[in-house]
């Protein structure tokens, strides 16, 4: 009898533990909206699409590529490409942000467009607060590179749909 109490004690304690991680994920995903995410990639010494952006907001996810006219040139001609967030995507960015520990991150990490290696970044919005991590081009810092690789992904498959 004593045997079952006992496993029976387990397998609840297991069964309310399992219930804990999925509620805590439900608010995580339902806090999503709260963020506002900002990846792109850069190179100084470039002609053409030169500086790509992909902008997570609410349900929408934009890519906007400038296009340097030539050496010295600021800015750049953008085109801008919207879509609706698909479930499987925000699932990916829940799974990968981590807010707290992205704050943690220095500014700058490595030397991003050093001798036009080219740069990366993110920012990630939350409300009042803001953090912005720059690093070099295929170089993300590990804590987060599992949140480039979902934005990275996204960038690509904008490239092959709309830059081809």
């Amino acid at each position: 009898m004593k045997m079952q109490l006992l496993i029976l004690m387990i397998l609840s304690t297991l069964f309310l533990l399992n219930c804990e991680k999925e509620s805590e994920m439900a608010d995580k995903q339902a806090s999503m909206s709260d963020y506002v995410i900002n990846y792109g990639t850069s190179f100084g010494m470039c002609v053409g699409p030169c500086r790509k952006e992909v902008n997570v907001l609410n349900n929408e996810i934009a890519f906007t590529v400038y296009y340097t006219e030539g050496r010295g040139a600021t800015g750049g001609t953008p085109k801008t490409f919207k879509e609706t967030i698909e479930a499987a995507l925000k699932n990916s960015l829940t799974k990968s942000l981590d807010y707290e520990l992205f704050k943690k991150l220095n500014e700058i990490v490595g030397c991003p467009d050093c001798a036009d290696g080219g740069a990366e970044w993110i920012e990630i919005i939350k409300g009042d607060s803001k953090h912005k991590v720059t690093f070099e081009f295929g170089k993300a810092p590990k804590e987060i590179e599992s949140l480039v690789t979902v934005l990275r992904e996204k960038k690509t498959y904008f490239e092959e749909k709309y830059l081809k």
